[in-house]
Parts: structure tokens; sequence; C-alpha cells
């Protein structure tokens, strides 16, 4: 037996005395009519040499990797976060490895890692936050099965799973509570319109109407990303003209900013204005005043994506599509 470099299956059955192909079938335990001497002969040297099998040779060979991919617009977002925990959980209790692709909000960058993880062989994809009428040939063209989450579909393509946390209903909910609350003019602060947004501010749009409100095109702010700066940025453009007594936030980071940059005016929350955000991530109970939010379950959506992609690969269960529920978390910025 050679004692450097890695230990390879030719080497192992070399030691033992057997062929390549007896050393596999122990190890896949695919074969009952080998001598039990021979395995315990095999797998003693297996563990000698801490022999690891190949899986990506192995893979390539059944074309089945046990690994998926998941894509995610940013990776540093809690929220993003709290999928991201929710998917390898459900994965790895199934032995199933993850690959994790970050991209820019951009469909190249999505482009680029469908590519990247098809190359690697994995037998899925969870796409968290992205999914793109670019990608509509190249998806179909490596006839993965995919699961897609928090994304309006802007091209029909069977095949394709979803998982839908309430990102409209959440918003709807938290304009409603802002009108219950007897806010007369609402703000809405999000992030640039091609940024996965607009499922959020058509939830604020409906809450008005179905309200018998007026629509102020000065009092929305849509600019950046899901991030504080948006907020700040946010609150400075809109109070430069308007005066909302009311803010709603496309997500807990916003909120945080506009937050900041309120008291930065003097303003205060809620006695002056009052903030929502959405997503209920860990930091919008610290804020000051503590968050008023929405929870959108992200560790369960994760979750879902998950159960939903797995139940396909080892059970063939039909991709489909489920929506997950969301609930104010009431604290102090209403």
């Amino acid at each position: 037996m050679k004692k450097l470099g890695k230990i390879t299956m030719k080497d192992i059955a070399a030691e033992a005395g057997v062929s390549v192909t007896t050393v596999s079938k122990i190890l896949n335990n695919v074969d009952m009519h080998i001598s039990e001497a021979t395995k315990e002969r095999v797998l003693g040297l297996v563990h000698k040499y801490h022999y690891v099998p190949n899986d990506f040779a192995k893979g390539r060979r059944r074309r089945k990797s046990n690994t998926i991919g998941v894509i995610t617009y940013d990776i540093a977002d809690p929220f993003i976060s709290q999928m991201l925990i929710g998917v390898e959980s459900v994965c790895k209790a199934k032995g199933i490895g993850v690959l994790i692709c970050s991209a820019i909000s951009d469909d190249a960058s999505e482009l680029d890692n469908f590519t990247f993880l098809n190359s690697k062989m994995v037998d899925g994809i969870i796409s968290l936050g992205i999914l793109s009428s670019r990608c509509k040939n190249y998806v179909s063209m490596i006839k993965l099965p995919i699961v897609a989450v928090d994304r309006e579909f802007y091209f029909d393509l069977p095949g394709v799973g979803e998982v839908v946390p309430s990102a409209l209903e959440a918003i709807y909910k938290t304009t409603e509570l802002l009108i219950q609350k007897g806010c007369r003019e609402i703000s809405y602060i999000g992030p640039s319109p091609d940024t996965l947004s607009s499922a959020r501010i058509e939830g604020y749009f409906r809450a008005l109407k179905e309200n018998g409100r007026q629509i102020n095109e000065k009092l929305v702010y849509q600019n950046g990303g899901f991030i504080c700066e948006t907020g700040m940025k946010g609150v400075a453009s809109l109070f430069s003209e308007e005066h909302a007594d009311g803010i709603v936030c496309a997500n807990d980071l916003i909120a945080a900013g506009a937050i900041l940059a309120l008291s930065k005016k003097g303003l205060r929350v809620p006695e002056d204005v009052k903030v929502t955000g959405l997503d209920n991530i860990s930091i919008s109970q610290y804020l000051n005043p503590p968050l008023t939010t929405v929870d959108l379950h992200g560790y369960e959506v994760g979750a879902e994506c998950a159960n939903m992609l797995v139940s396909w690969l080892l059970d063939k269960v039909p991709l489909g599509k489920k929506a997950v529920d969301c609930e104010i978390v009431m604290r102090e910025s209403v």
C-alpha cells in the first residue's frame, strides 16, 4: 500500500486481493453473495486507511451528486440567512449536501450561477428570490427540478415549484394597521422596483385603495436595496417635501434606517411618526423603539423549499405551490 497521496479504491482492492468492483459492491452494500470474510477484510482496510469514497466521481457515473444548489441575491440579509438555515436543516437530516451561490440581483449574475451549479452536477436548485425571464431557455434546457421563492414569474415554466411567503399580505396588513392607528399620510419606503419588491408595494397600494385612501406618489420612495441606507435616504427624500405620520417599510433593515433618520430630524417614533417593518429579524426587537413588524417565518420558508425539492428527488412527488402565512408582531414603533 502506498503511504503518500490519497488512498484510492484501487489501492484497497490491491491490498485486499479482490477486484475494484468487489470493493465498490461492499461499500455500497449491493451484493449479498460476497463472503463475510472478504467483507471484513475490505472494511478493515477502509477503516485502517480512513478511506472516503469519492462521491463526485460516483455522481458522475450515476448522474446524481446527492447535492442541491441554492442561489440567493444577498447572503448577508438576515431573512435570507433564516431561509438558508431552514434549507440546510432539512437537507442535513436527509443526508443531502447544499452548495450556496450568492448573486448580485441581475440576470447575468443569476445565469452564471445556474451554469455553475449545473456544472457541479447538483440534483436540483432552490432559488431564494431570483428567477428571471433571461434564464428561461437555460433552465428549460438543463431539466433540473427547481423550487423558487419570493419571486413573481414573468414567464410560464412548467415543473418549477414555488414557496410563497406572504409579502403582499404582510405589507397590506401593516398599511392597514397604520390606517387603524389614525395615520393620515402614510409613506412607503422600499428598494428599487427591479429588486424583487413588486408584491410588497402592491400590498401598500391595495390597502390604501380598499380603505378609501388616495395614492400620493410623492409619499413613495423606491431606490437602493433591502438595507438600512435605503431607509435613511428615503426619510431624507420624503420629508424634504412631504410630512408623513406613518411609514411602511419593505423590510426591517429599511425600517431601522428610517427610525435612525427620523431621530436625527428630531421626530419621535411613534408619537410623531409610526413605523412598521417586515421579516421580524432578530435585531427588530432591539431597536429604539422596538419595531412593529410582520413575521414571514423565514426558517419555515426555507424548510418548505427543501422539503418540496427533496420529496421530488427521493419520491418523485410533483413540485407544486406552497404559501407560508405571516403574522403581525406588535411592538412599540406603532
